[in-house]
């Protein structure tokens, strides 16, 4: 199977890893905090419903903003997905792991081109992955991950395991 013929926005079946990268901890605290703020303003300036209604309206708001921009980093037996993009295991080259001030270099001083992933606030470290389809616009991809190690392992493994099934391409 050549990576024409993995089906587009297809995910494999088999996970060998996933993890959502949710904002940290102080994120949540500080949202509802800053809402509340403004939530006692208007509620001083004009009425108590309006900042009750203002802070319930705003905070629930928030939560869905943060919980749906939240990206699912996932490998399986097809594909590396970090968000909505997929890279399948066929042209995921090398990869290695990025402490957090290689990180901040390559993303500020990088390759323009490279897809990138990367929550700073969810977590300081990531993986570069290379692409080896010379058609592809993406040199390689960021992805910041909270278990850098285990997503790598996971990633390794799954190429191997595709290279074993598929050793004709």
């Amino acid at each position: 199977m050549t990576p024409q013929a993995v089906p587009e926005g297809r995910d494999g079946t088999r996970v060998a890893y996933s993890e959502r990268l949710w904002p940290a901890w102080w994120i949540w605290l500080m949202v509802p905090a800053l809402i509340g703020v403004l939530a006692v303003a208007y509620g001083a300036a004009y009425s108590p419903v309006l900042g009750w209604a203002i802070f319930i309206v705003i905070g629930v708001a928030a939560t869905a903003l943060m919980a749906v921009s939240s990206p699912v980093v996932r490998v399986d037996d097809l594909v590396l997905r970090a968000g909505r993009a997929r890279l399948p295991l066929a042209v995921a080259g090398s990869a290695r792991i990025l402490d957090r001030d290689t990180l901040k270099t390559e993303v500020r001083m990088g390759d323009a081109r490279s897809f990138l992933c990367v929550r700073g606030w969810a977590a300081p470290r990531a993986i570069e992955v290379a692409v080896v389809d010379a058609r592809d616009p993406h040199p390689r991809w960021l992805i910041t991950s909270r278990r850098p190690e285990a997503l790598l392992s996971a990633l390794e493994q799954a190429r191997t395991q595709w290279s074993a099934d598929h050793p004709a391409e």
